[in-house]
């Protein structure tokens, strides 16, 4: 599995959204380690042990990611955990460990955490709150882990930073909490129902031509293109769509800035917009601007009426387990 990796916070609208999506994953990359991994000894890779687990095609695990993010928890397992991301909190729920504390967030929590105690923002947790919950460690967001950090460090609070960008790099962040908190099973149950729910949405897309798609993040105020290294475009790329910011600019980069030429000579089949505001106001200023281009009524994705919003509640923030309603609109949306 290719670890992903991304630059960091653009914009304050950008910055809002690695807090959340967790952009710039640097898995491989970044151990942050507060133990040798040698302290710890690796359990085999996710494997099925149940019949209906046998069905679904593994989750290829990256060891050597696995076993540096692992490393951070040291080698006792914690039992007094608080959650610096929605998306982290939502994977403790899934392998049925209950954190002690959780951020503050417009987006709803299970319902099994709806009592734990919140810690204020992703992007600003009050750390005077979560010291007096004295946890053994804090997991948050690799792609925030510096900010984190500044406020984490000076009072001497243990952290681990997981991937939590794309779809897999969340899945990578199941395996890792699976293994610390002895949960493999729950994580191998929760891949198989979710290949299942994908493998429904991929068969939309069969036998039909892989549209071109670009995605945008931002307001109307301002625009970014996102790679197939964001949660949405992981979404697509499983259902065979070309992101073209990563097939025909070629670009590395999992935000780039929004140029009309690019939008031109990229010719999208399908735009899609991630919008942390009103979606039709944007698309509205999208579309206005594009329009100052002469070449914009060229486009296939206007031809055919193919410029569309997706909803934030989805796409907004990376969510291991809003992944099959991920799956099921962007599939409705790319081919029907």
């Amino acid at each position: 599995m290719k670890v992903l990796s991304s630059k960091k916070g653009i914009v304050l609208g950008l910055a809002l959204l690695t807090a959340t999506v967790g952009c710039g994953s640097q898995a491989s990359q970044q151990t942050a380690a507060t133990a040798t991994p040698a302290a710890i000894q690796t359990p085999a890779p996710v494997a099925t042990a149940t019949p209906e687990a046998s069905k679904a095609p593994q989750f290829t695990v990256d060891e050597k990611a696995a076993s540096e993010l692992m490393a951070q928890f040291g080698s006792d397992m914690p039992t007094k955990v608080v959650s610096a991301s929605v998306a982290m909190a939502e994977i403790l729920n899934e392998l049925d460990v209950k954190p002690i504390g959780v951020p503050t967030s417009t987006i709803a929590l299970p319902d099994g955490l709806k009592d734990v105690a919140k810690i204020g923002s992703a992007l600003k947790p009050d750390v005077e709150q979560i010291t007096k919950l004295q946890p053994d460690i804090i997991v948050g967001p690799v792609s925030i882990k510096d900010s984190l950090e500044k406020i984490f460090k000076p009072a001497s609070l243990k952290t681990a930073y997981l991937p939590s960008d794309s779809l897999e790099d969340l899945k990578l962040a199941t395996v890792v909490m699976s293994r610390v908190f002895k949960q493999e099973q729950k994580a191998v149950d929760l891949f198989a129902r979710l290949d299942q729910q994908e493998q429904a949405a991929v068969q939309l897309s069969k036998d039909k031509p892989a549209p071109k798609v670009m995605f945008l993040f931002g307001s109307a105020e301002s625009f970014m293109l996102m790679n197939e290294n964001t949660f949405p475009g992981s979404i697509a790329k499983k259902l065979g769509a070309s992101n073209v910011v990563s097939d025909v600019l070629k670009s590395k980069e999992t935000y780039i800035a929004l140029n009309m030429e690019n939008v031109v000579s990229a010719n999208p089949d399908v735009i899609m917009l991630v919008s942390h505001g009103d979606p039709d106001t944007a698309i509205k200023k999208f579309e206005e601007e594009v329009k100052k281009n002469g070449a914009w009524d060229k486009l296939n994705a206007f031809k055919n009426n193919k410029v569309v919003a997706l909803d934030y509640n989805l796409f907004g923030v990376a969510s291991i387990v809003k992944a099959p309603d991920a799956y099921a609109e962007m599939a409705q949306k790319l081919y029907q």
